[in-house]
This record gives structure tokens, C-alpha cells and sequence, in this order.
């Protein structure tokens, strides 16, 4: 299973990945998967969105401050009155689409 396919699966189904519905467990368990895959092939995965991730979302809502994509997609969510797993996916889909 590639990455992107991984990502799919933990939409629709997040509680079968981290037990329920939350983002600071399913940004464990990414993190714990990229930084597997970082020691597996000796470097950063190509695929590791974290950091671009987080400066594209700075720069779409002007953040000027150096929040992490967690926080910063944590706030979204309060200010939108929205789930913060539906607003990641939301924003990761855009990143991915802007980002090819």
C-alpha cells in the first residue's frame, strides 16, 4: 500500500487506524509511518507532506507565525465550527490537487 492510498484508507475509516476520530491520533500515526519510512530508505520520503504541507496552509490562511500543519488546521476547525479530521482531509485534498 503507497502512501496516498493509506491517507484514502484512514478517511474513510479512521477509527480502524487510531481507534477514533481525531487528529492528534491520526497525526501520530502518520508521523510514526513517514519517520518509519525515513529509516527504512535512509532519508526523507518523497511523499512526507508535513512540512510543505504546513507552509501551504500558512500562506493560505496567513499565518505568520511557524505553526506545525497540527495547529494550525486545529484552529481552522474552531474557527469554521468544524471537525478537524474533515478540515485536514479538506485541506490535504486541495494541497495534493495545487501540489501535483
Amino acid at each position: 500500500m503507497n502512501f496516498e492510498d493509506l491517507i484514502l484508507y484512514i478517511e474513510k475509516r479512521p477509527q480502524v487506524y487510531v481507534g477514533e476520530k481525531n487528529l492528534f491520533l491520526i497525526s501520530a500515526f502518520l508521523d510514526g509511518y513517514l519517520y518509519n519510512d525515513a529509516i527504512r530508505l535512509g532519508e526523507r520520503a518523497k511523499y512526507d507532506f508535513r512540512y510543505d504541507f504546513g507552509e501551504w496552509l500558512r500562506s493560505k490562511f496567513d499565518y505568520k507565525l511557524e505553526l506545525g500543519w497540527l495547529t494550525i488546521i486545529d484552529e481552522i476547525s474552531q474557527n469554521e465550527n468544524q471537525d478537524a479530521v474533515d478540515v485536514f482531509f479538506r485541506e490535504y485534498r486541495l494541497f495534493k490537487k495545487e501540489n501535483k
